[in-house]
């Protein structure tokens, strides 16, 4: 829920129930943990009117900030479309949150997608042990997790002009999976270079060495 004053992000909070997350609300913020647009963990209306001046400070004036249900023991993941100009439009899931970029661990599938293919990409990721009760932490949704993918597969086919969908990051729990944070990018179809294509040079006359 978007908020803008502290006094709304209370009453957002009280209808959503604690914990709740204090994210800034400015679409051009990308990396909100760095630059103190996020607070977790916050368990009463107090907690959250102290946390809105510093979040909506992180952003743009006027973006406010959005106030969301935390979910309890997530495992962070990254979900999203890519469109390559080769092969088409993929979907991608991988490790997420702040260590997408440190460890890479991620898998891609091309569409159109199956059950079957949703479930292998989940198990084909080194971090699967955490989605399935790693040391004693309680199982994920896996099965919300594969309806996401297969979601996202669909998107992909229906809508290739989806340059890029960046879902980061998708917290997945036991009961479920949210995305909390989404970036879009929209391309013309066909417009991207083709780069198996190869121009063929006028022929040279007769007996003229090739220049």
């Amino acid at each position: 829920m978007t908020a803008t004053s502290a006094t709304e992000a209370a009453v957002a909070a009280d209808r959503l129930g604690y914990p709740v997350v204090v994210k800034s609300a400015d679409p051009e913020l990308v990396h909100k943990t760095d630059s103190g647009g996020v607070r977790v963990d916050l368990n009463g209306p107090a907690a959250v009117r102290h946390a809105y001046r510093p979040v909506a400070a992180a952003g743009r004036p006027g973006s406010g900030v959005l106030v969301q249900k935390q979910m309890t023991e997530p495992v962070e993941l990254v979900a999203g479309i890519a469109h390559d100009p080769r092969f088409g439009s993929v979907v991608l899931l991988g490790l997420g949150g702040v260590r997408t970029e440190l460890l890479g661990d991620r898998v891609l599938r091309l569409v159109p997608m199956t059950d079957l293919d949703a479930g292998r990409m989940w198990r084909g990721l080194r971090a699967a042990p955490l989605l399935t009760g790693y040391r004693g932490a309680p199982p994920v949704d896996t099965v919300a997790l594969e309806d996401l993918l297969l979601r996202l597969g669909r998107l992909a086919e229906d809508l290739p002009q989806i340059a890029e969908l960046d879902l980061n990051p998708v917290l997945a729990g036991p009961d479920g999976v949210v995305a909390v944070d989404a970036k879009l990018r929209l391309a013309p179809v066909g417009a991207e270079p083709d780069s198996l294509l190869r121009r063929l040079s006028a022929a040279e006359p007769p007996g003229k060495e090739p220049s």
